[in-house]
């Protein structure tokens, strides 16, 4: 069942508060354990990593069924909070066939106390996000998204939990980047504000009330976004301790930033973020707790090696599983080598998926030049059948084909675009077909491109082509919004369904990448 809401009417505006009470102990001092996940992309199920024969695998994904026993195993020795940063609901077939509510099912029932929405939960739409809050046995937290006409908060933006003595105040903030690492269509009608603000709003507005403040932050800290969790601790001291996600960064230290903890444990649940709060009891009832040490460490795979998975979420997975398994068992292609659906390279460099996927675009439409952004790739497959499931998991947007008219100066624009961040990773890196590129990428982010052949002949700037792209891109998405309101000529098919038709006619025999994207070194 749902837990109960307070709303609270402040000065600041309507905030919604949810207040929750888990057991506790009593002492001079109390340990108050933390435990979070981050940027799962529905990774649901535990999976260990590929070994050698004879080896057994210390690394891999930890599932929800060991993260539910793990917090049942600390809830025994004290109290324990388990929440998420975000991107959680997408990514993979378990959660795309269903919209990602299987996802919150097992969130359910892993007994997640709450998380904030990345900007790939918002890829069904943001009116899904307001039913998976509806759905979840624990609020889903946005201090920073509101509707543009009204002004009015569109999720909870916190909650207070009494955990036996201690009371935990805990706000969610998410990246404007949803704005353009979502379709831009997700969030239509919406206006998500300064992260930072609303988390000095809701720290200070926390403060006096709790005992430990916690941020909910799917900022990241990566050197290119705007907006990073440690920039939220620096805006918001009144923070104790946030639990990041969006930049899948590997924390075994945490960052500290003033009096604020900062932890995040890479992604796909290989590893669960811990936090123990150490708080002296006030001298009497009324007083608040004191924060005596806060120490942050990650739960690794291998830790968890020995732990029996919930018996709970087990069954409820395999039964999920089985839903999902005959629909994507079926199978619509095959390839003879191995298609390389890194993120590494595919955001960083020409790979021979990404050369498929492009001139299957283009063989599906007749248009001139197809790209699509390296960040839509999500997975490799490897030579043999391919299947449903495959496909889903490899494209798993549910993206299809459009073609819109763009000149010769928005394809200039578009490479400058997805090159601007080479050599590091880049959602929007360009994946091509029909064109040409060479850049220098010892020149600064804007002027990078020295050649772009369209059809074997230099682009006219001041020429219309024809463009094939994905529906995500065509609206502006990766900040590729020279495309935004470009004519658009035509609507194809999805991802899965135009690659399966390629493979079946052309095949991937001797697939090569043919330096289509080339740097000037």
């Amino acid at each position: 069942m749902k837990k109960s809401i307070l709303f609270l009417l402040l000065a600041i505006g309507i905030l919604f508060v949810a207040v929750f009470t888990v057991s506790g102990q009593e002492a001079d001092t109390v340990v108050l354990t933390l435990l979070g996940t981050n940027d799962m992309h529905s990774y649901a199920i535990e999976k260990p990593d590929s070994v050698k024969e004879g080896e057994v695998a210390k690394t891999g994904r930890i599932g929800y069924a060991k993260i539910a026993a793990y917090k049942k195993s600390v809830a025994e020795n004290g109290p324990v909070l388990l929440f998420d940063a975000g991107d959680t609901t997408h990514g993979q077939v378990i959660a795309t066939l269903l919209e990602g509510e299987s996802i919150i099912w097992l969130m359910n029932e892993a007994g997640y106390d709450g998380m904030t929405a990345g900007n790939h939960d918002f890829n069904y739409g943001y009116q899904k996000v307001i039913d998976f809050d509806y759905m979840a046995d624990f609020p889903i937290l946005i201090s920073n998204l509101v509707y543009k006409d009204t002004g009015m908060n569109v999720m909870p933006q916190y909650a207070i939990y009494n955990v036996g003595d201690i009371k935990v105040g805990v706000f969610g903030v998410m990246t404007p980047e949803t704005y353009y690492k979502s379709s831009p269509v997700n969030t239509e009608g919406l206006d998500i504000t300064d992260p930072y603000e609303a988390g000095k709003k809701m720290s200070e507005f926390l403060r006096p009330h709790v005992d430990v403040v916690v941020a909910l932050s799917h900022l990241g800290v990566d050197g290119g976004s705007e907006f990073v969790s440690t920039g939220l601790a620096e805006a918001a001291p009144e923070i104790d301790v946030i639990f990041d996600g969006h930049s899948h960064t590997l924390m075994e230290e945490p960052v500290i930033v003033g009096n604020t903890l900062i932890i995040q444990g890479g992604e796909h649940g290989r590893n669960i973020s811990q936090v123990k709060v150490t708080l002296k009891l006030g001298e009497s009832a009324t007083d608040r707790m004191t924060i005596v040490s806060k120490e942050g460490s990650l739960v690794t795979y291998e830790a968890l090696m020995e732990t029996e998975p919930d018996a709970d979420v087990l069954d409820m997975t395999t039964k999920i599983q089985a839903m999902m398994d005959e629909v994507a068992s079926e199978i619509i292609g095959k390839t003879a080598v191995d298609l390389d659906g890194e993120r590494e390279t595919n955001r960083s460099q020409e790979t021979n998926l990404g050369d498929l996927i492009a001139e299957a675009m283009l063989v599906e439409t007749g248009a001139d030049v197809a790209l699509t952004n390296g960040g839509g790739i999500r997975a490799s497959i490897p030579a043999g059948d391919i299947t449903l499931g495959q496909v889903i998991t490899t494209f798993p947007f549910g993206n299809y084909i459009v073609t819109i008219e763009a000149t010769g100066q928005d394809l200039i624009d578009a490479m400058e675009n997805g090159l601007s961040d080479y050599p590091e990773l880049k959602g929007a890196f360009p994946q091509i077909a029909g064109m040409t590129v060479t850049f220098d990428p010892k020149q600064p982010a804007g002027s990078r491109v020295v050649e772009l052949k369209v059809g074997g002949q230099p682009v006219d700037p001041a020429a219309t082509y024809v463009l094939a792209t994905n529906n995500f891109l065509a609206v502006g998405g990766d900040q590729y919004t020279m495309f935004a309101d470009n004519p658009l000529l035509g609507e194809f098919s999805a991802f899965d369904e135009v690659l399966a038709k390629y493979l079946q006619t052309h095949g991937t025999d001797d697939l090569k990448v043919d330096g289509r994207i080339t740097p000037i070194e």
